[in-house]
């Protein structure tokens, strides 16, 4: 099965460097090694209160200094990569199920099949389903990386219909967005978010839901409103007057028997999977064997011999392994705050700002941090390891409910992951529907502050009712 659309597509100019992810969480390494000499060194007593950690606000006190030596600074790195390995795990095998049924051309001829089959019922059809299909596939797994698939399906479907390719954009990623910010049982924030503030993992759900579908309606509102006004007028578009053009040739094989049901039995265990998160308790070693099982079952079932099972294994590992890395990169600058005993410090200073100031103050203070600190810092799971720490005794300082604190911090990483020029999955995404960035902005923006807007609200909301159970 081969669909194509061809245009020429004009030479650009070479695209400028983006600075690598590795490169900001070394940069923030060396800078919490410079730091460890001038901040004070310090501790609060933790006491644990109804089976959950907490620090005693009036015990602070100074400790001797202890900054970072030349050698401790070069042994950080390993040091993260130790403590972090069960969260890299955990990410590895999500990539490694993902790039079995990938490369088997399972989710190609799923997307493939769904979209013709509802071409002709126009747009109004198809974006809602693709845009609810790849919100539930971002918000339980992360897998932003399958946007890519999405996309180069997406663009030649919305320009045979009389759209263009920021139409096809907007389907993508603000289902992606709204998945993303809401991270129902998302592996790579809130699983660590949760694991941090000693939360019972993925609880809260009911309200991140809520958080979602409105993310999802409006969204799909306003990409909707966008392609009705560009097929009334195409001088309407964003891209009219560019001389853009799309050049695709999709190869989409048609799907045997044994690959119908291996995609069906992958179906059955990501169910089975949801289903434990929500009702028994899984934490990350069952999530992880499920995405084993999801792995292998699939591979056997359709057809594929062992050693093939483990050559795409291992390629769908090779995609997340940048994810991977950044998770181990950023634990490493917790290693050097916590050998230098300046978190406590940080703690107790934040804490003197917030002091006196509302709970609803402190939490919308969270939201607002962490959107800030996702332009250094673009991973969402090397964000969250570096800042938890920090966030949840300040949350506890704060009279802010943990499960607020995440909350925030997950709202503010997630919605300003797909406008940031520093994140790199966007311009992944950006550079295969060859949109400028600068189209994106333009398109998003308005959304995006919207969204912002009601996330602060969530969170003020949230704080309201006490979102718990603590």
């Amino acid at each position: 099965m081969t669909t194509t659309v061809s245009n020429t597509v004009p030479e650009t100019a070479p695209e400028k460097e983006v600075n690598h992810p590795f490169l900001s969480l070394v940069i923030m390494v060396i800078i919490a090694a410079v730091a460890s000499y001038f901040i004070p060194a310090g501790q609060f007593e933790r006491v644990v209160l109804d089976g959950r950690t907490v620090i005693d606000p009036d015990s602070y006190s100074r400790l001797a200094s202890n900054p970072t030596t030349l050698m401790s600074f070069f042994e950080s790195f390993f040091k993260g990569f130790k403590s972090a390995a069960g969260v890299m795990g955990v990410v590895l095998f999500v990539g490694g199920a993902f790039g079995i049924i990938k490369r088997m051309g399972i989710l190609d001829a799923a997307v493939y099949t769904l979209t013709s089959k509802l071409k002709k019922q126009g747009l109004y059809v198809i974006a809602p389903v693709i845009m609810v299909a790849i919100f539930f596939n971002v918000t339980f797994t992360g897998m932003r990386e399958l946007d890519v698939i999405f996309i180069s399906l997406m663009i030649p479907i919305c320009i045979k219909l009389g759209y263009d390719a920021i139409t096809a954009l907007g389907v993508v990623l603000l289902a992606s967005c709204a998945g993303f910010a809401a991270a129902l049982a998302n592996p790579f924030f809130t699983g660590i978010a949760h694991t941090i503030a000693e939360l019972p993992l993925y609880s809260g759900m009911w309200y991140r839901f809520i958080c979602g579908m409105l993310m999802l309606l409006t969204g799909a509102i306003f990409v909707l409103r966008y392609a009705n006004k560009v097929k009334a007028d195409p001088t309407k578009s964003l891209l009219h007057g560019t001389g853009y053009h799309y050049d695709v040739n999709l190869e989409v094989k048609t799907l045997n028997t044994r690959e119908k049901l291996a995609g069906l039995s992958f179906l059955v265990i990501f169910g089975y999977m949801i289903f434990g998160t929500l009702t028994q308790g899984f934490g990350f070693t069952e999530i992880a064997g499920c995405f084993m099982a999801m792995a292998i079952i699939p591979g056997l079932v359709g057809g594929l011999s062992p050693n093939k099972i483990c050559d795409y294994w291992t390629k769908g590992c090779n995609d997340v392994l940048v994810a991977v890395l950044i998770i181990f990169f950023a634990r490493s600058v917790l290693t050097i705050m916590e050998e230098a005993h300046i978190v406590d410090s940080i703690i107790y200073y934040l804490a003197q700002i917030i002091s006196g100031s509302s709970q609803l103050v402190a939490a919308a203070g969270i939201y607002l941090s962490q959107a800030a600190i996702n332009l250094f810092i673009p991973s969402g799971s090397g964000q969250a390891v570096i800042t938890m720490p920090i966030i949840i005794p300040l949350a506890d300082v704060g009279d802010v409910t943990r499960q607020v604190a995440a909350l925030a911090s997950q709202l503010g990483d997630g919605i300003s992951n797909y406008i940031y020029p520093t994140n790199g999955g966007l311009l992944a995404v950006l550079a295969i529907a060859k949109v400028p960035y600068t189209k994106w902005v333009r398109f998003f923006l308005p959304l995006f502050l919207f969204w912002s807007v009601g996330a602060l609200i969530a969170v003020v909301i949230a704080q309201l009712i006490q979102l718990g159970p603590f």
